[in-house]
């Protein structure tokens, strides 16, 4: 319970980047979901200072951990549409797991370089191998 109520202001400012994320595609009518627009502005705010790493890593480690349920949903709406499953469903599965593995290998280059600036930094510690990077 203590783990959530620390995280929840974290999960309420995450939430916030999403929605002014929201607002600026609603504003600007742009091609590029809003969902990418607000985690692009929180990257840039880490990356200025403007928010700092521990103001949201307890709620972004909670919304990692739990993001399974968040595709549930998803899985469900496409039993809705049993066209979907059939050999035009094979497409969209190509695209999809293009899709999910270029958002894997970007997550993994971010998180790695992320992780080298913190060990350089001296915030994060870790063996003398892993200095070497």
């Amino acid at each position: 319970m203590k783990k959530w109520l620390h995280a929840f202001p974290q999960i309420c400012l995450i939430l916030l980047f999403s929605l002014i994320g929201k607002a600026f595609v609603a504003y600007t009518h742009i091609g590029i979901p809003s969902s990418l627009i607000g985690l692009a502005l929180l990257f840039f705010s880490l990356q200025l200072g403007v928010v700092r790493l521990n103001w949201v890593e307890a709620g972004a480690a909670i919304l990692f951990a739990d993001m399974l349920l968040f595709f549930v949903p998803a899985v469900v709406g496409i039993m809705k549409f049993p066209w979907l499953i059939g050999v035009k469903g094979l497409f969209v599965l190509l695209i999809v797991m293009c899709g999910t593995g270029l958002a894997m290998m970007v997550t993994g280059v971010v998180s790695d370089r992320l992780l080298r600036v913190r060990i350089r930094s001296g915030e994060v510690k870790t063996h003398a191998a892993a200095k070497n990077m």
